[in-house]
């Protein structure tokens, strides 16, 4: 005999047909039905109190669940708040290096046109040093025949000392002296401003020398400018692609991560599980209703 069949013969609500049945039968199988009856119900209560116990058991396996998953929102708000301050700070560097950028890019600038202006000055000075240069060697190279025309007149006064007549030797001698002695001191000074023009042209060489090393020093500052920009660059490329992974993350996390915890609690297997074999086994005593 079903168990609804039993509870609605004890609450009185037998359909006529099934009365008279009941009625025409007799009393051995009246009381047969009732201890099948009552056995049936006594094994659904016992079913019912050891599903009861495992699904205490399950409640608390779900309840540590539950606060595992308590915990994990928990971590993960700690862990977006951790993320807001970090985006903060990370925001604050990134305006910081873009300020440090724009100062490299302004300094390189500020080196590009100074080098520029130095290049200019370099060129109108190497121009004017190689005019000076050209000038002094021509007069250089004018003094030079006239010192060796000088030379040949000394020479040739000192081969005529030795053919004049000895009468007038001492004459002569004499006025060859005064003649040696004032060619001497004009092959003297023809020395000694040839020597000024020497020092002249090496003060302008080093000068040269000067500017030279000026336009390498620019260069080098503007290498050094150009570096610094490049790992400048490169820094700010490498991190704004992990700010995109991040947002990216917390924007799916925002999206759709909450729903996936929300869904995975409401849809734990565990549960499912639990109550589907509660109702499996309420059906196997012969329970129809709704537990």
């Amino acid at each position: 005999m079903e168990f609804a069949a039993c509870r609605d013969w004890y609450l009185g609500s037998f359909p006529p047909g099934e009365v008279n049945r009941q009625r025409a039968r007799t009393h051995d199988g009246l009381y047969r039905a009732y201890i099948v009856g009552e056995s049936n119900t006594r094994a659904a209560n016992h079913q019912i109190v050891r599903e009861w116990r495992t699904m205490v058991r399950e409640r608390a396996d779900w309840e540590k669940y539950r606060e595992r998953l308590l915990k994990q929102v928990q971590d993960f708000k700690k862990i977006k708040s951790a993320f807001v301050e970090e985006k903060a700070a990370f925001e604050v560097e990134k305006k910081s290096e873009e300020w440090g950028r724009e100062g490299l890019k302004s300094k390189l600038q500020a080196a590009e046109e100074l080098l520029s202006k130095e290049r200019a000055k370099w060129k109108k000075v190497c121009e004017k040093d190689n005019q000076r240069m050209y000038a002094a060697r021509s007069k250089i190279t004018d003094l030079e025949a006239q010192i060796a025309t000088l030379k040949g007149k000394v020479e040739e006064v000192e081969a005529d000392k030795g053919h004049v007549e000895v009468a007038s030797k001492d004459k002569d001698l004499a006025a060859k002296d005064v003649e040696i002695a004032e060619l001497k001191r004009r092959l003297f000074e023809a020395i000694d401003k040839n020597e000024s023009l020497e020092i002249d042209l090496e003060a302008e060489r080093v000068k040269a020398d000067t500017a030279e090393e000026a336009k390498k020093k620019a260069e080098e500052a503007r290498d050094i400018s150009t570096s610094a920009l490049n790992v400048a660059q490169n820094n700010y490329a490498e991190a704004q692609s992990i700010v995109d992974t991040l947002v990216s993350e917390s924007e799916w996390m925002r999206g759709r991560g909450v729903d996936a915890i929300a869904n995975s609690i409401l849809n734990a297997t565990e549960l499912d599980g639990a109550v589907a074999a509660l109702i499996d086994a309420s059906r196997a005593v012969g329970h129809r209703g709704v537990i």
